[in-house]
């Protein structure tokens, strides 16, 4: 009866069995001596199972599993295939995650300050950098310090074409200087703090603009391009020079929830991610693609809006949800914890103080309110543009880390 069957009986019938397939399995590739072994080796098991020999059934299990392990051409146990696959596998579980469920962005500019920052350089005469110490102690509260000094000697290119921004796969954003004869220099800080950013930048800028000629006359198109090609007249950088100092405040790093807006609809007060795709007026360049943004969300479809300074209100009413009321607590005159209430449109170079919403429209307005390029100046953002709300800051740690509200 089955169940007086010794249990290494029953394991031989399974490993019989097993064999057994494998061998139908796999003979169109086994190579013959490798399949003659295995069917010998199955018909000893046979035998050892018909007289009951416990030992040599034993020794033909680790015989038989070893054979069949190595029969195949590649098949040897290899952990460095093991761990590539898995790290692939990782790969494509983050992929995912990030197109579907969850999306890090970093917060460039400061239209949302002091709810969420955006890269801060402020530009020294004194060398600043501390210990190596210091330095990773802050660089973990988001601050990094440069002392950029030339590595090369020679005339720079004319602007724009001295300086260029690059990123890898959209992070660890830099700069590359260029000279006239070919050199490159790379600088670890994105263009607008480096160089371009009217208040807040390293003070590169100062070597990135084109002389005119030394008597300080216009000079002819056609000499301008000669300039160009031959290099002569522009910014002369010497080897050790400095180039850039101070320090840089990371912008914050968030995650984007893009999975909640396909099962619910946008909550007005929400700090949330939309796309500049079919919105004009922001003036994205073509070759630039769409970006991302991120404001509050002010209002949604039906709602009727309007900003009185400080204030701002929705359907006739003040606003009520918790975001709006902090940046009302502040003016211009008097701003609290950094919020300085909602500016007029004239003072952001806005269309307009008042909007009716319709149908898939919303209205974004960022926080820091004075300085912000949101819905007031190029209109409302379609539906179809809606990323999804912002979770959490996690980077860097202090300041906003945490639930962002």
């Amino acid at each position: 009866m089955l169940f007086l069957t010794p249990r290494y009986l029953k394991h031989a019938k399974l490993l019989h069995k097993g064999v057994t397939r494998f061998i139908n399995y796999k003979r169109d590739v086994l190579p013959a001596a490798k399949l003659d072994e295995i069917r010998t080796l199955r018909s000893s098991l046979e035998d050892a199972m018909r007289a009951r020999d416990r030992a040599r059934i034993d020794a033909l299990s680790t015989e038989i599993n070893t054979a069949c392990e190595k029969a195949l051409p590649g098949a040897v146990h290899s952990d460095i295939a093991d761990n590539v696959e898995v790290f692939f596998v990782a790969i494509v579980i983050a992929l995912g995650i990030r197109s579907y469920i969850a999306q890090p962005f970093k917060i460039p500019t400061g239209s949302m300050q002091p709810t969420l920052y955006g890269l801060v350089a402020n530009h020294t005469e004194q060398d600043v950098t501390p210990n190596i110490f210091v330095q990773v102690k802050d660089w973990v509260a988001g601050r990094s310090y440069y002392n950029v000094v030339a590595n090369h000697s020679g005339h720079l290119k004319p602007w724009p074409d001295a300086l260029t921004e690059h990123s890898f796969m959209g992070f660890f954003t830099h700069c590359r200087l260029h000279y006239a004869d070919g050199h490159s220099q790379w600088i670890w800080a994105p263009m607008r703090q480096l160089a371009t950013d009217a208040e807040f930048n390293l003070g590169m800028a100062r070597y990135l603009k084109v002389p005119v000629s030394a008597e300080g006359a216009a000079i002819t198109p056609d000499a301008q391009e000669e300039r160009k090609i031959s290099g002569a007249g522009s910014i002369y950088i010497t080897k050790g020079q400095l180039l850039a100092r101070g320090t840089l405040d990371t912008g914050d790093h968030v995650l984007v929830n893009k999975f909640s807006y396909h099962f619910r609809r946008p909550v007005r007060g929400e700090v949330f991610v939309f796309t500049t795709k079919n919105i004009s007026a922001i003036g994205v360049p073509a070759e630039q693609g769409s970006q991302h943004y991120i404001k509050r969300l002010a209002g949604v479809p039906g709602d009727d809006l309007s900003v009185e300074s400080p204030l701002l209100k929705i359907n006739g009413r003040l606003a009520e949800e918790p975001g709006f009321k902090r940046v009302m607590t502040g003016t211009e005159a008097g701003p609290k914890d950094g919020y300085r209430g909602y500016a007029p449109a004239a003072r952001v170079w806005g269309s307009y103080d008042h909007v009716q919403l319709r149908g898939s429209q919303y209205f974004a307005l960022g926080d820091n309110s004075y300085n912000s390029s949101d819905s007031r100046k190029w209109g409302v953002v379609p539906e179809r543009n809606l990323v999804g709300p912002a979770l959490f800051c996690y980077f860097p740690l202090g300041r906003n880390w945490g639930v962002i509200r």
